[in-house]
């Protein structure tokens, strides 16, 4: 009865590399490079359009997909290109909003914040060669315009002064200006926790003027129409 002889697995090892793109290359020994792995970020208001692109994908390319979330399934996937066809097909979860390039991009028209997460290209090209790359899309929020409520129509001298930042944001920055400048807080001038209302307590002639609040997070900012305070005499 002849020997037998059992072929060993081919090596696989695969190597992080700490760069600014947290690349991951993976080397399959038995050939080349096999697996590339990498991650990019994204950020486009809501509403707007954004082109997802990865540079240097269209150089012997021979087909890409596209998925929705991290994981290469059949189930999440978008859109599936094949170069030797010329064919487009499209996978589950295509929204309908996407159009996709034969250089692997992919653009996003109108979107939302529920767009916000993440997609994944994943390229095959010629010897072999498989690039997966995890894009994170940041999908933020245009705030609306605020508006100033001031508690009493007319003011007198030493009287206390309420205004309201009116906005239906939320997780908002608040700031205060006074005269366009800046406003400062004192004893007599708080702000509440959230900075939606300021309280002058009391009111003296040198209050007199134009203050704005301004509504703003990571991405836009908006400031309120002026309004004039003004003392009543009598």
């Amino acid at each position: 009865m002849g020997a037998e002889t059992m072929e060993s697995p081919s090596l696989f090892l695969c190597k992080g590399l700490l760069l600014t793109a947290s690349l991951l290359i993976c080397w399959n020994w038995s050939t080349a490079a096999l697996l590339t792995s990498k991650e990019m970020r994204f950020s486009a208001a809501e509403g707007a359009k954004v082109l997802l692109s990865v540079p240097d994908q269209e150089e012997n390319l021979l087909s890409f997909s596209w998925y929705k979330g991290k994981d290469v399934n059949e189930n999440f996937t978008i859109a599936h290109y094949k170069k030797s066809s010329d064919s487009l097909q499209l996978g589950k979860k295509v929204s309908g909003r996407e159009e996709i390039y034969k250089d692997g991009s992919m653009m996003l028209r109108a979107i939302t914040l529920e767009d916000t997460g993440f997609y994944t290209l994943q390229t095959f090209k010629a010897h072999g060669q498989q690039e997966v790359t995890h894009v994170h899309l940041q999908v933020y929020k245009i705030v609306t315009k605020p508006y100033l409520q001031l508690n009493h129509t007319r003011l007198k001298r030493k009287s206390a002064s309420i205004l309201t930042c009116v906005s239906p944001d939320t997780g908002v920055d608040i700031n205060w200006f006074f005269n366009y400048k800046p406003l400062n807080a004192t004893e007599r001038i708080t702000l509440s926790p959230e900075k939606r209302e300021l309280t002058i307590s009391p009111v003296w002639r040198a209050d007199v003027g134009i203050y704005l609040c301004e509504v703003s997070n990571s991405f836009s900012s908006k400031k309120s129409y002026p309004l004039l305070m003004a003392l009543a005499y009598g």
